[in-house]
């Protein structure tokens, strides 16, 4: 039997476990670019889609419900991983039981035997980066000029309840990306490069700013003006940028001092300054939802009426009526 490769062990030995087989040429995920993966009829739909960026590190996607209970058991390469990942596919690194949708997920496990049971008519999803150790503690040190031991860790830390933008947004970003046979591997190389900048920018931060006490003076500033300005600016779109801009500030430490000080995050603080606005505008049974919903920033009413559902627990109108029945 010939010998299987990092990747292969990986991202492949134990799809046949799961129904999973290759798709029909022509109907692969990516332009036919990368592995692409389907249930066997009656098992499941979705896919899985997978891509070796190169041999120490790849690419996996996938949107998959299972019509019955799947087990697997496979021998696994000692290995890193950072996803974004639905609560049935991050569970292996979730500390605590999550009802999110979505979890951002970073966990090493050591070569060995590893099995996971997926519950059936659960949907399991996830965009993830899997490192062998011979990326970070060989081929992207001797890149950076610098020790990277401190990747592991930053990765490890991502337990589903911390929120980075930047790292989410590369990963969205790697999932939408239409990948050319002639270009994937550079392209898909350099968001792994960004995304791990800014993991490890994070980790610096995080070490270096452990408690609020410890933020300068002219940070909490503008962490202070930036609270301001979205107290005033909620219902328009956010762009993470242009805010790490107006406050001099990367991305990554801009999420990480707004957390710190104010125990949330900027779209979960947004969010929350929509809401209460919204529940203000609720008290008029003269205004329509859709209206109420462009007031705070949504263009549409379903988008409006779902995120007030998440946070609330009922509806808009369903508050409204609770409003006036009091």
């Amino acid at each position: 039997m010939p010998v299987r490769t990092g990747f292969e062990q990986l991202c492949l030995s134990h799809l046949p476990q799961l129904g999973l087989k290759p798709a029909k040429k022509g109907l692969e995920e990516k332009n036919g670019v990368g592995f692409t993966f389907v249930p066997e009829p009656g098992v499941g739909k979705g896919y899985l889609w997978t891509y070796p960026i190169n041999a120490a590190c790849s690419l996996t996607i996938y949107d998959v419900v299972f019509h019955q209970d799947m087990s697997f058991h496979y021998h696994h390469p000692a290995a890193l991983t950072v996803a974004v990942s639905s609560p049935s596919s991050a569970e292996p690194a979730l500390t605590k039981p999550c009802t999110n949708p979505e979890n951002l997920v970073g966990y090493f496990l050591e070569e060995g035997t590893f099995g996971h049971t997926i519950p059936k008519n659960t949907p399991v999803r996830s965009i993830g980066i899997g490192l062998m150790p011979e990326f970070y503690e060989q081929q992207l040190p001797a890149l950076m000029g610098q020790e990277t031991t401190q990747m592991k860790k930053a990765a490890c830390a991502l337990d589903g309840t911390v929120s980075l933008p930047e790292v989410e947004s590369i990963l969205h970003q790697m999932a939408a990306y239409l990948p050319q046979a002639g270009s994937a591997g550079l392209r898909y190389e350099a968001k792994v490069f960004d995304l791990l900048a800014a993991l490890l920018e994070w980790n610096d931060l995080t070490l270096s700013a452990p408690t609020a006490a410890s933020i300068s003076a002219k940070d909490q500033e503008a962490m202070q003006s930036l609270k301001h300005f979205l107290l005033q600016n909620y219902s328009t779109k956010v762009d993470l940028q242009r805010l790490a801009q107006m406050c001099y500030m990367s991305k990554s430490k801009l999420t990480y001092l707004f957390r710190m000080l104010y125990g949330t995050t900027i779209y979960e603080f947004i969010l929350a300054c929509r809401i209460d606005r919204a529940k203000e505008l609720l008290a008029d049974r003269e205004k329509k939802l859709s209206e109420i919903a462009a007031l705070v920033g949504y263009e549409r009413q379903s988008s409006f009426s779902a995120a007030f559902h998440q946070k609330t627990g009922v509806t808009p109108n369903e508050f409204r009526r609770q409003f006036w029945n009091k």
